[in-house]
């Protein structure tokens, strides 16, 4: 009995395979950061893509006091190839550790490239479809080429890739930002066919800054529009994104600033002629005075009914505005008002969509009207600043 059990031990051992796949931590190649751009030379057939990879260095992560101030934590290699599967595999040949993406942070792609018809879905497939890249991998559009970003550095934040993660996450300070775009929400509306936004990235006096978005029209996923940040604003307000931010405007000559504090957007829709949908969004506002210059009482209740106004008839504009853009000039809808009509109008819907963005185009025939309910709820801690 004892020999039967040393033999079933003996023949366990023989399927205990162990860390067969187990690659050292030094070995990896840790990419934080891609950048897409068109490759300087083009060959016949397929374009060629230049793919840079931000590895990190960690010997350049270390504090002065430990002796490596001197050294960049991170160093940008760029390869050109009509694959970004055979560009990765070809890093592995260059760099000493082969890329390594399980970390990858993001992926910035330049309006160039963007703009060329089926390229930018084609590169988004490895992204996609490997299971090494994350879904979480965040997504932006550079106005220039997509390396020059990966080279902006920032004295708060030694990676770029990293600095740039951080600052798209500020979305509750600054409604001029939108929701940052994931590979996997990437994914979902490649396979929806819903027209999106990338947020767009641009060098400022050698600093990054986010500067609006990108519109793709989501059947051919392509760039075909962009709008600036008091646009932006003006979106998310529409679609009830907003999660914070601010509002400039004059009363009686002199600059105020409404901090937004609450935001609800309300948005309906008639679908009763197909051929001429109407749409009414209703936005309701709290918030407060941040900032003042006119030194008035803010305790006066028909000064604030007046400021009110002011603010209403602001916003108003800025919405207004951005839909008339939207008709006028890029010619889609990228509000999510389809989105609506999917949910809520669905046999409507079906008997529109083709005619929605495209044919005859009822997008930019519908009538769209904005209302605006703003409301002072605080003043701060005193009510005027000077007489």
């Amino acid at each position: 009995m004892n020999k039967l059990y040393l033999f079933l031990l003996c023949c366990s051992c023989l399927l205990l395979s162990g860390c067969w796949d187990e690659v050292n931590i030094e070995e990896r190649g840790f990419v934080i950061g891609i950048a897409l751009d068109l490759a300087e030379e083009q060959s016949e057939g397929n374009p060629m893509i230049t793919m840079t990879d931000q590895f990190v260095v960690p010997a350049g992560l270390g504090t002065p006091s430990e002796g490596n101030s001197d050294g960049k934590p991170y160093t940008n290699l760029s390869v050109s190839g009509q694959s970004l599967f055979e560009i990765s595999r070809e890093m592995a040949l260059i760099q000493g550790n082969s890329p390594f993406y399980e970390h990858l942070k993001l992926v910035v792609v330049s309006e160039e490239l963007a703009r060329k018809p089926n390229l930018f879905a084609n590169t988004m497939d490895l992204l996609i479809r490997d299971p090494e890249m994350r879904r979480e991998t965040k997504v932006v559009v550079s106005e220039q080429d997509a390396k020059d970003i990966l080279e902006i550095e920032s004295e708060m934040e030694p990676l770029p890739a990293m600095h740039i993660d951080f600052v798209n996450e500020n979305m509750d300070k600054s409604g001029a930002l939108i929701e940052p775009l994931r590979v996997g929400d990437l994914n979902e509306n490649m396979l929806e066919e819903d027209n999106y936004l990338i947020p767009r990235v641009l060098p400022i006096d050698g600093q990054m800054t986010f500067n609006g978005a990108a519109i793709f029209h989501g059947k051919s996923n392509q760039l075909i529009g962009i709008i600036n940040g008091r646009e932006i604003f003006g979106v998310n307000l529409i679609k009830g994104d907003i999660k914070g931010g601010y509002v400039k405007f004059e009363k009686n000559d002199n600059l105020m600033i409404y901090e937004i504090k609450r935001a609800k957007s309300d948005i309906k829709i008639d679908t009763d002629q197909t051929d001429h949908i109407s749409i009414d969004v209703t936005i309701d506002l709290e918030g407060s005075i941040g900032e003042s210059f006119s030194g008035r009482s803010l305790l006066n209740k028909e000064y604030i009914d007046d400021i009110d106004r002011e603010i209403s008839e602001s916003v108003e504009k800025r919405t207004s505005d951005i839909i008339k853009k939207a008709q006028e000039e890029i010619g889609v809808d990228f509000f999510g008002f389809s989105e609506i009509m999917k949910e809520k109008h669905y046999q409507e819907w079906l008997k529109i969509k083709d005619d929605w963005d495209e044919g005859e185009k009822l997008f930019q025939n519908a009538t769209i009207n904005i209302t605006v309910d703003a409301t002072v709820r605080g003043i701060g801690v005193t009510d005027q600043t000077k007489d």
